[in-house]
């Protein structure tokens, strides 16, 4: 096809009536001219305002045209990732093709089909409709609503409440204050698996925000607050990171403003900052919904020490929490405590700090797939927490991040003009905030190793094993064993446990399917462990439940179920193990 002036006149009343928002340019206006066909050209503007970037008509094709410029602001050289993103779009279409133009200043997608005089408009019309819904959609989903714009430090954010302040911020909020890295700090040095990890989990999430709104907690940093500034403790390599992230996406923070002296942190930030840019144009196709989560949806836990020492800052948090892990119940009693201890008394903070790292430390390293949950959790979690829930005579179901044991042990409200005094660390007294707390926790997790070295522990622990209610009603018996041991030692020990596991076998042998809920509150109905909490002497408690289990009726093997038969038989079995322990020979005698 020749362009001739009726042709460009043609396309430019078409234009106009068809999109009246482009603009049409031709370089064949005289018809005398002698200009060659193959230079002859007729040129459509996009959505893109850059007149490096359009649609072409030429004598044989139509095309979409992206020219480089001199400019890092115009064509190709502005919009590679554009570029990038359509060439992913048509990669399966038999319609275009892609090519670079001859000279190499150009890259064209270029509709296949010859163009004809009877038929240019048509073809015109399809390739421009199909590529400006392309170009909408991904300047929808990429071109940043704050664009190249900056955080702004919030200098009228009030300083810390406290000595020492938990909050879990969005991140736009964490990077709204004065971050500043101070020159004790280690230098920035997070390797390509790491900043490649990091990217990872950033980008599932922003897929998964497409079906769910739940927020993502990306670990815990720590802040020393001093003179409107807060530096960064724990947290340097992600928050640097992350700023390398929110630069490729538009977004300038106050971090990376920092003077970095080091030359292995300058070749580290440098090399990051191109794995970075390299796998958002990879993997990143829209870009505004991920900046978005990014900004609102990833929080991290912030934990700020106001004007304390560095010594103890240290002590709050291993550096263990990094990466994708919210903080456990543990970690937020452990800065609820500290904030007890007066800022005059560092000593004591850091030896409770200190103290409690060691303690969970101890706790994981023991963990097995004989015993997969620590001594401390079992001891607040599993015993004591049900323990101070059935004095109470309730029964509250509990998940595992449902911040029951932060909720439990919390420091309780007290008359500030009357001193708290006479605590005697019994499991169900009102907690007292600060170095009473640790101390709790001290005395029970002792009480709880010793508990576990006994006969009647390890009898019922190892028989009483298996999966779903058997678990639950093990935890059980042991609890209120607990419950006992911790008020009248070994005494009457072996009596106390079959008595207890009688009581919960009726439990078992009136239901054909146990729910640790319905446990739980069986226990919590009868007020098992208030009997025991009221009994001055053993013989009183043994005396109350045995006059419970004598009202109850005799149940046939032939009736029970299998499940209720395996339990019958385990609780034999351990009485007969326990025989020589049991003091109150009808108890020795007693039938199950």
């Amino acid at each position: 096809m020749r362009i001739k002036t009726w042709v460009n006149d043609t396309v430019r009343e078409f234009a106009s009536k068809t999109w009246p928002q482009k603009t049409v340019r031709c370089n064949y206006n005289v018809n005398s001219s002698r200009m060659r066909d193959e230079n002859r050209w007729i040129k459509i503007s996009s959505p893109i305002d850059d007149d490096y970037i359009h649609y072409e008509i030429t004598h044989e094709h139509i095309e979409l045209h992206f020219e480089y410029s001199n400019s890092k602001d115009k064509g190709i050289t502005a919009n590679a990732e554009l570029v990038d993103y359509l060439e992913k779009q048509t990669e399966t279409s038999n319609q275009y093709v892609w090519t670079d133009f001859l000279g190499g200043d150009s890259v064209r997608c270029v509709y296949i089909e010859k163009i004809h005089e009877w038929d240019m408009l048509d073809k015109l019309y399809d390739v421009v409709t199909y590529f400006d819904k392309l170009i909408s959609d991904y300047l929808t989903n990429n071109q940043m609503a704050i664009s190249t714009s900056k955080i702004i430090v919030d200098n009228s954010i009030k300083a810390p409440n406290y000595s020492v302040e938990l909050t879990t911020y969005p991140l736009e909020e964490v990077f709204k204050r004065n971050l500043s890295i101070p020159d004790y700090q280690r230098v920035y040095c997070w390797e390509e698996k790491n900043v490649k990890c990091l990217l990872d989990d950033l980008l599932l999430h922003s897929e998964q925000q497409k079906t769910s709104d739940s927020p993502y907690r990306l670990g815990t940093i720590i802040l020393h607050y001093h003179d409107n500034t807060y530096d960064i403790i724990d947290g340097q390599q992600r928050l640097v990171t992350l700023s390398l992230i929110l630069a490729e996406l538009g977004i300038e923070t106050c971090l990376l403003e920092q003077k970095f002296d080091s030359s292995v942190a300058i070749d580290y930030i440098g090399y990051n900052k191109y794995l970075v840019e390299n796998f958002v144009r990879k993997y990143v196709s829209e870009r505004k919904n991920f900046l978005t989560n990014l900004l609102h949806n990833i929080e991290l836990s912030v934990l700020i020490l106001n004007n304390s020492s560095l010594d103890l800052a240290y002590t709050f948090f291993s550096n263990e929490n990094s990466r994708g892990v919210s903080l456990t119940d543990y970690d937020l009693l452990k800065a609820h405590h500290l904030r007890f201890i007066p800022e005059t008394f560092e000593q004591q903070s850091r030896k409770a700090a200190e103290t409690w790292n060691q303690m969970i430390k101890e706790g994981k390293s023991k963990v097995s797939e004989y015993e997969p949950i620590p001594d401390y959790e079992r001891t607040l979690d599993t015993y004591l927490y049900n323990l101070r829930q059935w004095m109470k005579m309730e029964y509250h179901d509990t998940k595992d991040n449902d911040r029951h044991i932060k909720n439990e042990y919390e420091a309780a409200p007290i008359m500030q003009e009357v001193p708290p005094f006479g605590e005697q660390f019994f499991f169900n007294e009102p907690i007292q905030g600060g170095t009473h707390f640790f101390s709790f926790v001290e005395i029970h997790l002792a009480k709880y190793r010793s508990f576990t070295k006994t006969a009647v522990y390890h009898s019922i622990h190892n028989r009483l094993t298996g999966k779903g209610s058997i678990q639950w009603y093990r935890n059980t018996i042991e609890t209120l064993l607990f419950g006992y041991y911790e008020k009248f030692g070994e005494h009457c020990f072996a009596d106390a446990a079959i008595l207890i596991s009688r009581v919960l076998l009726q439990n078992r042998y009136n239901t054909s399917r146990a729910q640790k809920g319905s446990v739980y509150k069986y226990v919590s109905d009868l007020g098992i462990i208030l009997m025991i909490n009221q009994a001055t002497s053993p013989t009183f408690f043994l005396a109350e439940i045995y006059n419970i289990i004598r009202d109850y009726p005799i149940k046939y093997l032939q009736e029970m179920l299998p499940i209720q038969r395996s339990m019958r038989r385990t609780i034999i079995d351990i009485k007969n193990e326990l025989a020589g322990n049991i003091y109150v020979e009808s108890i020795r005698n007693l039938k199950l």
